[in-house]
């Protein structure tokens, strides 16, 4: 009697949908999420702290001011 080549196939068809699926079984990786939105926030707070050195370097008319 001759071995059947389909239930290998199927075995093997089996075996790969499930190793392909293991990654939505998981789930999110939490750790890369959080250090995202931490980078994000800070990226932002860092941007709207720029305008704010060059306040009192120069006045309206854009001429830098004396020291007192």
């Amino acid at each position: 009697m001759k071995p059947s080549i389909k239930p290998l196939f199927l075995a093997f068809a089996g075996a790969a949908a499930f190793a392909s699926s293991l990654s939505a079984i998981a789930g999110p990786d939490w750790t890369v999420i959080e250090r995202a939105r931490a980078a994000a926030i800070q990226s932002k707070q860092h941007q709207n702290q720029k305008p704010s050195q060059f306040s009192g370097s120069a006045t309206a008319s854009g001429t830098p001011q004396k020291a007192a």
